[in-house]
């Protein structure tokens, strides 16, 4: 049955002189001389030797019958005869390759080869690589051998290739095989989308199986065959729409003995969209919902959610304006199979009416005014917007911060300073108006009694308004020394005594309904009492009046030091004392005359002022 393809025989040189065994073969390639004296006798013997040449640039040698020719390449192998002269033969040596076969596993313990090389005339195929040619083939488009074991296990098929008029001494290539009852259903990993044209299918393949991928559009049933696979593990599928459409996939294990297929469970791709709304990301895709176990939501390439079952849509409403985000819808079948989504982006944004700046504290100082206030934690300021309005005029823009409090410098409560904070939170969106916010004015007044009556303007600013004021009590050293409930009074009169400061300071301070926040406080103000001088315009030293009327002397409240003098009419100095002592109406001991007197008064108080005060005294005396 093999002869057919083999060839067997001598060849003869161009003049017909000497005969090699082989003229063509596979390096490394030997030809043997088998008859030198064709047309001669006695010839390339050891008495009359020949000179034989390989042609390859090795030295001719004497009676070499036998050469080898070690790489590939066209040789001119010649004898040179001493009394005929030379004669030669062409010699071809081609590369040793080994030819390339695939082997496809059959049910049944069968093998199907297939020949893909083209480098030979014809093919030997040994399927137990025992040396026994089973099959031999003429070179061909895919020529096909077919071979049953006895029984299941591990063999070794060995292919090798001859020319036809060539020497059968090329390499054989030996492939191993393992013979199966039954085919294996395929294990698919992974179905992934590359882009918005292409989707990629991983799968794990077993050796010498040929699979058959096969194709349904928008549907799960409808199978048509997309592509054949062999010794691969991932299938490219270009050429889609995959922004429109799903796509399901299933792999079969091709038998080629009996043209059928072991599928696969199938797997789809998903026709997956990102709707940017306010507030929410919105995630719907289709896909072919049967064999899905759960699917799963990746958000910026990590895992955010997993879902029971085969849901079609997902809302994301953790999401921060101005950020892109990323997601991919990923379906999960038994085994572990997943199906990757195509990767859609987009940017969030939050359209809404942030609340307004409505609990807002003040405090006045001598460096002007600090505004101190609570931002919503449900909004983001990116910048805040600072009005004021001055004496009842339109509200104009101060400045711009970017943090919840500011300081005026240039507030004076001499004039009606009212404020309004506005603010852009970061999602680009205005705030809806800033509630007013005035200050506490503070004004003193002082009665010639030195009670002392505060008045203040009502505190805007509160949410939900002021619950009391309270007016704090200082000395002139800022130690408190009371804290008056003044209630929701606007007013307080000091009458309290106290001999001991004459300077005091004043400050109110309002206290929020709302609990939580700080209070407003007002400027400080001081007040100095005066120290009400009094003094008789006539006393009599005789003791003829009443006793307190005896003497004269300067009086009054907080007075530390004094230094009295008395001047006669003339201008003369008739009583000095500087240790607060009275004048009893004489001069040296000698009482003086009636008349009128003039006195001059030095000072200092307890706030440390010192003041003058004079006028005149008259001395009344009874007649006797």
């Amino acid at each position: 049955m093999l002869s057919m393809y083999v060839a067997y025989g001598q060849y003869t040189s161009r003049l017909g002189r000497f005969r090699v065994d082989e003229v063509k073969g596979c390096a490394p390639f030997t030809v043997t001389i088998t008859d030198t004296n064709l047309t001669t006798t006695g010839e390339c013997t050891p008495g009359k030797p020949c000179l034989m040449s390989a042609g390859n640039g090795t030295l001719p040698q004497q009676n070499q019958f036998i050469i080898t020719y070690p790489a590939a390449g066209n040789f001119k192998l010649s004898i040179l005869y001493q009394s005929i002269g030379a004669d030669d033969i062409d010699i071809t040596v081609d590369a040793n390759i080994q030819p390339e076969f695939e082997i496809y596993t059959c049910a049944g313990l069968k093998t199907s080869i297939k020949i893909t090389d083209k480098n030979y005339d014809q093919y030997f195929i040994d399927f137990n690589n025992d040396g026994i040619t089973e099959v031999a083939m003429p070179s061909g488009n895919n020529q096909t051998a077919t071979h049953t074991y006895g029984a299941a296990g591990n063999f070794n098929i060995s292919v090798r290739g001859k020319d036809i008029n060539s020497a059968d001494n090329c390499a054989a290539k030996v492939q191993p095989f393992t013979a199966l009852n039954a085919l294996p259903v395929p294990q698919l990993n992974t179905l992934a989308a590359t882009n918005s044209t292409s989707l990629t299918l991983d799968y794990s393949p077993q050796q010498n199986i040929q699979y058959k991928l096969e194709i349904a559009v928008n549907n799960s049933s409808t199978f048509q065959q997309f592509q054949t696979l062999y010794g691969v593990s991932t299938a490219s599928m270009p050429n889609l729409n995959v922004e429109d459409n799903f796509y399901c996939f299933r792999l079969g294990s091709f038998d080629p003995c009996a043209n059928t297929n072991i599928y696969s469970p199938p797997v789809c791709s998903q026709n997956f969209d990102l709707n940017i709304q306010s507030a929410s990301n919105n995630l719907t895709w289709t896909t072919a919902p049967t064999g899905i176990i759960n699917t799963r939501i990746l958000k910026n390439d990590n895992l955010f959610r997993t879902l029971a079952g085969a849901p079609s849509a997902f809302t994301d409403t953790e999401v921060v304006c101005k950020t892109e985000y990323c997601y991919q819808v990923v379906n999960v079948y038994p085994n572990n199979v997943t199906s990757i989504s195509l990767k859609k982006c987009g940017t969030s944004f939050i359209t809404s009416s942030p609340t307004a700046i409505d609990n807002i504290t003040s405090e006045v100082t001598d460096a002007g005014v600090t505004l101190n206030w609570q931002q919503n934690p449900l909004f983001t300021a990116a910048t805040y917007s600072l009005l004021r309005s001055q004496n009842n005029n339109p509200f104009i823009l101060l400045d711009q911060t970017t943090s919840n409090n500011y300081s005026d410098i240039s507030y004076s409560t001499e004039s009606n300073t009212c404020y309004r904070i506005n603010y852009v939170d970061v999602c680009d969106n205005n705030s809806q108006q800033g509630a007013l916010i005035c200050p506490i004015r503070l004004y003193s007044s002082l009665d010639s009694k030195n009670a002392i009556t505060l008045r203040w303007s009502r505190y805007l600013g509160f949410k939900n308004g002021i619950k009391n004021y309270r007016v704090q009590k200082f000395d002139k050293d800022g130690t408190l020394l009371a804290t008056i409930n003044a209630g929701t009074d606007t007013l307080f009169v000091d009458e309290q005594a106290d001999p001991n400061n004459q300077l005091f300071q004043y400050k109110v301070v309002g206290d929020a309904n709302e609990v939580g926040i700080s209070p407003s406080i007002s400027n400080l103000v001081s007040v100095l009492k005066s120290a009400n001088i009094f003094y008789p315009s006539a006393f009599t030293p005789d003791g003829t009046g009443p006793v307190e009327n005896d003497k004269f002397n300067v009086s009054g409240q907080f007075i530390v030091k004094k230094e009295l003098k008395i001047f006669d009419r003339w201008g003369n100095l008739i009583f000095y004392s500087d240790k607060n002592e009275p004048w009893d109406g004489t001069n040296g001991g000698r009482a003086l005359p009636e008349g009128t007197y003039v006195w001059i008064a030095n000072i200092t108080d307890l706030s440390g002022q010192n003041f003058s005060e004079n006028g005149t005294v008259v001395i009344l005396r009874k007649s006797k």
